[in-house]
């Protein structure tokens, strides 16, 4: 059950570290009007200023690094996820489980390919291949790569994006293999780790 384990862990890790970013992003946009100061206000340089500065490129580091780590860790737990299910009924373990003698994903080495063998909407796959271009751009920077996508503008919306996006697709996973996810089912993970279950946060 090593497996099982490692991808509940993973997305676990996913969620942890989106809450992170998602409590930076909200940090961050107090002090989003030192932005709006010239360097010809007297308020510029001023402690006042200075103090605000320092929060809100503290707090800006601090979402994207929580940001990427979620996008890694949730490209990393669907991928477990489907091939967990996919060994288990190769192995038939454990026995007795309702997922054995179902027809298994074979295609579990990239997100859009899971999406698209389960006959997915178009914007879920496409979803799901924007999550994998992230993915390789954070793992092998390449700019001379179509594949390769800006991840300097990696933000918390974004990653909540990409990470509801995968739970769609997970819970498409659960019912491909027998099991029902639990009726409102992405409002209970949000509660779970302090998550708006929507974005409605101003620009």
């Amino acid at each position: 059950m090593l497996q099982d384990d490692h991808y509940q862990r993973v997305a676990d890790l996913a969620f942890r570290h989106l809450a992170g970013a998602g409590d930076r992003c909200l940090e961050r946009r107090k002090h989003e009007w030192i932005k709006t100061v010239p360097n010809d206000d007297p308020r510029y340089g001023r402690e006042e200023y200075l103090n605000a500065l320092g929060k809100y490129q503290f707090n800006s580091s601090e979402e994207y690094t929580q940001a990427l780590a979620a996008v890694l860790f949730t490209h990393i737990w669907l991928l477990s996820a489907a091939n967990y299910y996919r060994l288990s009924i190769r192995h038939q373990k454990p026995n007795g489980a309702p997922w054995l003698g179902r027809t298994p994903i074979a295609g579990t080495d990239k997100p859009q390919r899971i999406a698209e063998e389960l006959k997915l909407p178009k914007r879920i796959v496409a979803c799901a291949e924007f999550l994998h271009y992230i993915r390789n751009t954070i793992s092998h920077l390449v700019e001379t790569d179509p594949k390769t996508v800006r991840i300097d503008e990696l933000d918390f919306p974004l990653a909540y994006e990409l990470v509801k996006c995968t739970w769609v697709i997970y819970c498409a996973l659960l019912r491909h293999y027998g099991l029902r996810p639990d009726r409102g089912s992405w409002l209970i993970q949000t509660r779970r780790y302090n998550l708006p279950c929507r974005l409605n946060i101003e620009s």
